[in-house]
């Protein structure tokens, strides 16, 4: 994803799929529930406890968004049918066709007997309007290249490439706003019309990502209940009344490949789901709303007016990912199903049975020590020491996740005492709390008491209690910053 997105607010929402096979209804459903495998965290569960996490809550499909050795391993053997994917970093290398060769052979035909790889995802959302066309030219070339190549090697027949796209690859004229006149964007017409032509050539699906929540949080206007399943709004279409805006998004994708000509292609929704912290709208109940609404109607097949089937869907996401970039909103970090611990944030019946289970969590999870980094009482007077503290505060949530902290999340009520101390001790649990993380000029101490606060909780990071983890590999830097927001919610506390 790893940008998010601009979406209209006819797009949104959420995934799933489900196969035909002999067995119950319900069993169905659960054998194909899919879900989206993000690894943009400092201290990630290792993989093949995320592997057997899938494996014990029933889930048989995973999207990637890359090709990582060490997820491939892990995933060898469990059976579970797996989309690998090219980051679109390197859509411009799978323009050459000896590059797109290499990349087959060294992720998917090497790994082919022991993985059930069924997808290649070129690109994340290349189309993103936010992106400036910096992709336009670049995917369809990848996209030949890569299923050519998987011909090539002898598995093209079973494994398809695809282009996940944004939701904001399409959309209605203003003047007719409705899903049955839906059509693709103009400045990329002619390329979405080179991909779809390829993509049926193939047989290969249509992938698209659909997010309700979207939805609400780019639009005041937008009415809160059409983001569920179960509210009153609804929208009527010369006669088919629209209930949802996932529907209605679904159904304007259907137009616009209708339009092209292929109004029969299948179509994989790659993500949905809803975030549960980071803004006013995400948290945990409108979650649990959202997947009480979603999971029955995919297990029962009810698809969508135009297409009143089975639709094959990828839930979004399964982890929390404290890594990513927030420019797209404060949400960003929150989509998972599961905690940063892969414990789970809410009841969720995966099979659609209607029913609130426990979903299983990770197995023998590692904490670092029952330390925490606080703000000391005696260090400072808030009456002549705010630039000090603003400047320590903006530091720690730099380089940490202080996203909870935004309006409407859930420690943004906290004081300005409880504004400082999780910031501290955001950072100082990504450091793997080194005591020299847990200074800040003189500002902090380190705490054996939980300072955790009513509905805002202060975590302790995974890792060995010895030495702690990190991935370096997604340390915080200024991509990533939110010290300036803490720091205006610090003065704002003042």
């Amino acid at each position: 994803m790893r940008n998010r997105r601009k979406q209209s607010t006819t797009s949104s929402i959420i995934f799933l799929c489900i196969t035909i096979s002999s067995l119950s209804f319900f069993s169905i459903a659960v054998s194909a529930l899919g879900v989206n495998w993000g690894t943009m965290a400092t201290h990630q569960l290792p993989p093949k406890t995320v592997v057997q996490m899938l494996k014990d809550n029933n889930v048989q499909k995973v999207k990637l968004f890359d090709a990582d050795t060490n997820t491939m391993v892990a995933l060898a053997g469990s059976g579970i049918e797996v989309m690998v994917a090219i980051p679109n970093d390197q859509l411009k290398a799978m323009g050459s066709y000896s590059r797109a060769k290499d990349w087959v052979r060294r992720n998917i035909t090497r790994f082919n007997d022991d993985v059930k790889i069924k997808y290649v995802a070129v690109g994340n959302e290349p189309f993103l309007t936010s992106y400036n066309g910096s992709f336009i030219n670049l995917t369809y070339p990848a996209l030949f290249n890569i299923q050519k190549a998987l011909n090539e090697a002898g598995v093209g027949d079973f494994i398809k490439a695809t282009v996940p796209s944004n939701a904001d690859v399409y959309s209605s004229p203003p003047d007719n706003p409705v899903p049955s006149a839906g059509r693709f964007r103009q400045d990329i017409y002619e390329e979405m019309r080179l991909i779809v032509n390829f993509l049926a050539h193939n047989k290969a699906p249509f992938t698209v990502n659909i997010y309700p929540f979207l939805s609400l949080y780019l639009s005041s206007d937008f009415p809160f209940d059409y983001a569920f399943f179960n509210g009153q709004n609804t929208v009527d279409d010369n006669g088919v009344v629209y209930t949802n805006v996932f529907d209605a998004n679904f159904d304007t994708l259907l137009a616009s490949l209708r339009e092209l000509g292929h109004g029969g292609m299948t179509v994989i929704v790659g993500e949905v789901g809803w975030p549960t912290d980071g803004d006013k709208n995400a948290n945990i109940q409108n979650a649990e709303r959202f997947y009480a609404g979603l999971l029955p109607k995919l297990a029962a097949n009810r698809g969508t007016p135009m297409r009143p089937s089975y639709i094959e869907v990828y839930l979004f996401g399964f982890i929390d990912e404290d890594a990513k970039s927030i420019a797209p909103g404060n949400f960003e970090r929150h989509w998972g199903i599961f905690k940063y611990d892969g414990q789970p944030k809410f009841p969720a019946d995966l099979s659609g049975k209607g029913q609130k289970k426990v979903l299983t969590g990770a197995q023998n999870v590692q904490y670092l020590q029952n330390q925490w980094c606080m703000l000391n009482p005696n260090a400072i007077s808030f009456s002549n020491s705010t630039n000090q503290l603003g400047d320590n505060v903006n530091y720690a949530c730099t380089f940490s996740d202080c996203t909870a902290l935004g309006y409407g999340s859930s420690c943004g009520n906290l004081d300005e005492v409880g504004n400082a101390s999780y910031a501290f001790n955001m950072y100082f649990q990504v450091q793997n709390q080194k005591a020299e993380a847990c200074d800040f000029e003189g500002l902090a101490m380190i705490t054996t008491r939980n300072i955790s606060r009513d509905q805002c909780n202060f975590p302790l990071q995974i890792g060995d209690p010895t030495s702690g983890h990190c991935d370096h590999r997604y340390m915080y830097g200024s991509s990533v910053r939110f010290g300036l927001v803490s720091m205006l919610l610090l003065f704002m506390a003042l």
